[in-house]
């Protein structure tokens, strides 16, 4: 995949580290309020999840998303995200943000579009990590339908249009939210992947559908090495210069 050839934006940095699944929403929230009322300087931000927790999709009934009790009974949080999709198990991964106005000449009008823009750069990160990673360009049969009517609760049951497998499983799940004249895309990075604790609490979980970038690579990974390698590979891709 050619990279862009020379800077060609100047984007703002930020690393939350951890913080719970409320603050966490909180933050992504304001940030995109903040772009549509007129902010343009766009934003990447990295987080992660303390306590674990389970996001629901914008659209999700929470009774059949979600096992409350057996959160609860394991100290993992429920939140409600302001985008669509479905449920996704924050624990063992890192979370990214872009928040950015819609006349960004970056990305197409079209909520696809910046889909597919936002896949070329979270492809070009997980290369700067070793793996061959593919963008589905069209879902398979296992994927939802509809936000509103998801086949399957879990996020990592099937990847969507323009979202990112390795070895033919998910290894990234993102969602989009659009206000009038800013969007927010934010999505979970597998780091790890525990099937039988993600089906503990949404359920089927990911049906053996998702992997991990320690079980691709074989090796322990940390999230300091996901967040240098994710914001070089969006500046390598997209021609991004990050302002700290």
């Amino acid at each position: 995949m050619p990279a862009v050839a020379h800077i060609t934006q100047v984007w703002r940095l930020l690393d939350s580290g951890p913080s719970s699944g409320a603050e966490n929403m909180r933050i992504d929230e304001r940030l995109l309020r903040e772009a549509s009322d007129g902010e343009i300087v766009p934003t990447l931000r990295f987080y992660t999840w303390d306590p674990p927790a389970v996001s629901l999709g914008r659209f999700q009934e929470e009774r059949t998303a979600v096992n409350a009790e057996a959160c609860k009974r394991l100290g993992v949080g429920i939140v409600r995200r302001t985008t669509g999709g479905r449920a996704v198990l924050h624990h063992r991964e890192l979370t990214y943000s872009i928040v950015s106005r819609t006349d960004n000449p970056l990305f197409p009008k079209s909520v696809l579009g910046a889909y597919k823009v936002i896949a070329t750069g979270l492809q070009a990160c997980l290369l700067n990590l070793g793996i061959q990673a593919d963008i589905v360009s069209r879902p398979s049969r296992h994927a939802v339908s509809s936000p509103r009517h998801p086949k399957d609760p879990a996020c990592f049951s099937s990847p969507s249009w323009y979202e990112i497998v390795a070895d033919n499983r998910k290894i990234v799940g993102s969602a989009q939210r659009r206000l009038p004249g800013a969007f927010l895309q934010h999505g979970s990075i597998l780091i790890d992947h525990d099937p039988v604790f993600e089906a503990e609490l949404i359920p089927g979980g990911s049906r053996g559908r998702a992997a991990g970038i320690a079980h691709v690579l074989g090796r322990s990974v940390s999230p300091e090495e996901v967040v240098k390698a994710f914001t070089n590979g969006f500046s390598d891709a997209l021609g991004i210069r990050f302002l700290l």
